[in-house]
Order: structure tokens, then C-alpha cells, then sequence
């Protein structure tokens, strides 16, 4: 399992700020009614001193806001996590806007699959920087699937797989990232390994993984994460939760949702949890 660098998060970086501030405001009021008084010139004195010895105030992690968090439980957001534990609310949830990608000598999308517009423009972008490197045209294999699509679909992988197998490999309708529209699996065609763990292997997939992250995608599902995400690796599954959120989380050297937001681990849905203490 590879080991992560913990997000710093601390409390006084919520409340801390606003309290300071307060005080702040509150002492230039009090005072003659000039900015230029004996207290404020003491803070700018001290503002000089941190920045002559280096000393700069931490930045916030994303994770310290408390807006975002708020957000991973609402389906029709950019930032929701789902999960086996975690259902979209309402279960056949359905993005309100869905936009097909144009396909080009940069990313085929003939099959006109469509995304959430943000996610959609992203990969344009992802695609057009990947094919001018020269790593190859991405193909997309799936998008977004609507709650009766992955109903079918995990169906057909318990048929395939056995319930076990397909447990590991899809997601029961209502708990799936594509239903979101912000979930898309790729491929390059040419080089082999579409749709299978290889292409992490292949030079297109190793540029996936190691650049996915600037356009505001993550590898969903990544090698040896299966007991927190409960799925096997899926390295052309990419998943779009905005540059932001990307960033942080390759900065960190994050590898799950999970441990982005400090989530539980998510390797079995409630009901097998129950069966199991039965048995």
C-alpha cells in the first residue's frame, strides 16, 4: 500500500483567521480613528521581520475549508465522493448538463460518449497537450452511464465474474463515478492494453498517471488501494475533481478520495459488512 504524506489540517485554520481578523479590526477601532496608529504599525514592523527571515503564513489546504466538504456529499457537485459506502442522493441521480467531447487527430470519441462540460472540456485539453508531446490519441471507452446502464452492466460482470469477481471490478448502480458524469475510462488504441491494468504500463498511460493531475483528473483507482476504494486498479479509470483538488492531492502525494477527505475505508458496501458478522 503505498504511503501517503498526511494532508496538515488544523482548526485554527478555519476559525483561527476570522478571530484574528476580528481582533485586528476591532483594535483600529478603538483607536484615534487613524489607520496609521501605534498598534498597526507593530503588526506591519512584525510583517516586515517574517518576511526578511522567511517566515510566511501557512496556506490552507483545500480540506480546511469547510464549504468543499460540504459539497462530497451532494451528487450534482464537482467535488462528491461516491463510494460502496457512500450512495449518490437520489440513488438514479442524473447530471443536469451532459456535453459529448468532439473528436479529433487528438481524442477519439466516436462512439460520442458525454461527460459533465467540465470534466468534458478538460479531457479536450488533456488530449490536445498528450498528442502534442507525443503519447498518442486517447480513445474514450466509457463516460458517463445512466443508473439503468450500470444496473445492466454490473449484472453482466456477476454473470462473467461471479459476485466476488464483479464486486472488485464495477460498482452497483447508485454508487458508481460514471453515473456522475465526471468519471471516464480512456485508452490509446494504438499502443495496446485498452481497458486492462497494461496500460499503466504503456508510454500513453504512464503520461495519464503522471499528468492527468494538471487538468484537474486523478487515477481513480490505483495499485494496491483496493481495501480502502474496494476496487482493483483501474489505471484508465480517471475520475475529474477540478485543478484544485488535482493539484492538492498530487502535491501530497495522495493515492485515494478516501484519504483526501479523511473517509472511511470503503472496500465492502454495508450489506456485505452484515452478511459477513451473520456468517
Amino acid at each position: 500500500m503505498p504511503k501517503s504524506t498526511p494532508l496538515k489540517r488544523s482548526p485554527l485554520f478555519i476559525f483561527g483567521p476570522p478571530v484574528l481578523l476580528s481582533i485586528v479590526g476591532v483594535g483600529l477601532v478603538v483607536q484615534s480613528g487613524s489607520f496609521a496608529s501605534p498598534k498597526l504599525e507593530m503588526v506591519n514592523e512584525q510583517i516586515t521581520i517574517n518576511a526578511a527571515e522567511g517566515l510566511v503564513p501557512p496556506t490552507l489546504g483545500l480540506t480546511d475549508y469547510i464549504y468543499p466538504r460540504l459539497t462530497i456529499d451532494s451528487a450534482n457537485q464537482p467535488l462528491v465522493v461516491v463510494n460502496k459506502l457512500r450512495a449518490l442522493d437520489p440513488i438514479d441521480f442524473a447530471p443536469p448538463s451532459l456535453t459529448a467531447m468532439p473528436s479529433s487527430e487528438s481524442l477519439d470519441n466516436s462512439r460520442e460518449l458525454v461527460l459533465a462540460p467540465s470534466a468534458a472540456h478538460a479531457l479536450v485539453l488533456m488530449a490536445e497537450q498528450m498528442h502534442a508531446e507525443g503519447y498518442g490519441q486517447l480513445f474514450v471507452n466509457s463516460a458517463y452511464r445512466t443508473y439503468d446502464y450500470q444496473v445492466e452492466l454490473f449484472e453482466s460482470k456477476t454473470r462473467q465474474y461471479g459476485l466476488a469477481g464483479a464486486l472488485v471490478r464495477s460498482a452497483k448502480a447508485g454508487h458508481s463515478e460514471h453515473q456522475t458524469g465526471l468519471a471516464v475510462d480512456v485508452s490509446v488504441p494504438a499502443q495496446g492494453c485498452a481497458i486492462m491494468t497494461c496500460f499503466g504500463e504503456t508510454v500513453g498511460g504512464k503520461w495519464v498517471a503522471a499528468n492527468s493531475w494538471r487538468f484537474g483528473f486523478i487515477v481513480r483507482y490505483e495499485e494496491e488501494t483496493t481495501a480502502i476504494t474496494g476496487y482493483s486498479y483501474e489505471p484508465w479509470h480517471l475520475r475529474f475533481v477540478g485543478e484544485e483538488l488535482a493539484t492538492e492531492y498530487s502535491k501530497n502525494g495522495i493515492h485515494t478520495l478516501e484519504e483526501f477527505w479523511s473517509l472511511p475505508a470503503a472496500e465492502f458496501y454495508p450489506e456485505e459488512v452484515v452478511e459477513s458478522k451473520i456468517d
